[in-house]
């Protein structure tokens, strides 16, 4: 199976998690990135974000990229995703691009 990369356009309100990167302890973007996409892909997804934010920090505008070897077209990861996803976390645009 061909691996796709998929960019996200995401914004979210930082107030309830404990930053961008993954953390053991506590409630990251990342992670919960990864958990939904795990759950619409039905395989584990790394998510990895252009930078990072600390904990309580928002972002609008934060690009992050996964490979996938799913085929859905780019716009349905962005619909399936905001449909599982929390109201503080949006993604803006997704769409296939050069690894």
């Amino acid at each position: 199976m061909q691996q796709r990369n998929i960019r996200l356009l995401i914004a979210y309100d930082g107030t309830n998690f404990c930053g961008w990167q993954r953390q053991q302890n506590g409630t990251s973007i990342q992670g919960t990135l990864e958990e939904k996409l795990r759950i619409i892909t039905t395989a584990q997804a790394a998510v990895h974000g252009a930078g990072r934010t600390d904990a309580g920090v928002h972002a609008q505008g934060m690009v992050a990229n996964f490979s996938t070897g799913a085929t859905m077209p780019a716009f349905a990861f962005a619909k399936a995703l905001n449909s599982m996803l929390p109201k503080d976390i949006r993604i803006l645009g997704a769409e296939e691009t050069a690894p």
